[in-house]
């Protein structure tokens, strides 16, 4: 799918639910540089409404769905919704301020995102976050065939959670940055090897996986299991409502 189609769909978006898009980004396999030829493009979206939308007794919906076809999958939240989850250091703001594929952007909205999410970051909360996904997706026996894209739920969110284990900072969203933690080079040969082999097969395609690679990656989640992170002290809110109010001033004067 073109972006430039991607694009089409988005502006029709705006005018059909009579909102502004201030980002787009892609979040799932092509943004983490793993993507198969049929991936399904991961659209996320922040977007703002007209101010009396928000001055209103009633709350309004805060979310978007949006799909078309069997590939383009659109999802977002509005800015008020990003803003409250940005400043509990939830992690999937932090994902969408650093993708490498925009489709859509106010100027400088995403710089100002990612300063925020960097204020904001509190690594034991994002910890907690990657642990969780990559302990649910660790579903993987010796000798058993799985999915090659299941692996890759498997392998990024535990380098995520090493990431934060050692550095306290936002980890990278591209699997490549990811890899710079990996100090045995067998496993990061390999982990580079199945991002080649799943850019020439389908999403359906099945392998059996190298058993180092899985004991390696058992071992790296068992360690963050076992690591307690000090709590950070919450951050004032204020500058992210200045930073609301802005938007909603600058967008629709």
């Amino acid at each position: 799918m073109e972006t430039t189609t991607i694009v089409q769909h988005l502006k029709k978006l705006e005018k059909e639910r009579g909102i502004r898009i201030l980002l787009a980004v892609e979040s799932g396999s092509r943004a983490w540089g793993c993507a198969s030829p049929d991936s399904d493009y991961d659209v996320r979206i922040i977007y703002v409404r007209k101010p009396e939308w928000y001055l209103s007794i009633n709350e309004g919906k805060d979310n978007i769905d949006y799909f078309e076809g069997k590939l383009l999958d659109v999802s977002g939240w509005d800015i008020r919704k990003a803003l409250r989850l940005l400043a509990g250091s939830n992690a999937t703001p932090f994902e969408w301020a650093q993708s490498p594929v925009v489709y859509m952007e106010v100027p400088g909205f995403r710089e100002e995102l990612l300063t925020f999410a960097r204020a904001y970051f509190r690594p034991v909360n994002a910890l907690n976050h990657y642990r969780g996904i990559a302990h649910n997706s660790l579903a993987v026996k010796d000798g058993e065939e799985m999915k090659l894209k299941k692996m890759f739920y498997v392998i990024r969110p535990v380098l995520a959670a090493q990431w934060i284990a050692r550095k306290r900072t936002v980890p990278p969203m591209h699997l490549e940055g990811l890899l710079g933690i990996v100090a045995e080079a067998n496993i990061k040969t390999m982990i580079k090897d199945l991002i080649v082999r799943k850019a020439t097969v389908n999403e359906d395609y099945h392998y059996v996986p190298d058993p180092s690679l899985v004991a390696f990656l058992m071992e790296k989640l068992e360690e963050v299991k076992n690591i307690e992170l000090p709590k950070s002290p919450l951050m004032d809110k204020e500058p992210l409502n200045v930073f609301f109010r802005e938007v909603l001033t600058n967008t629709w004067k």
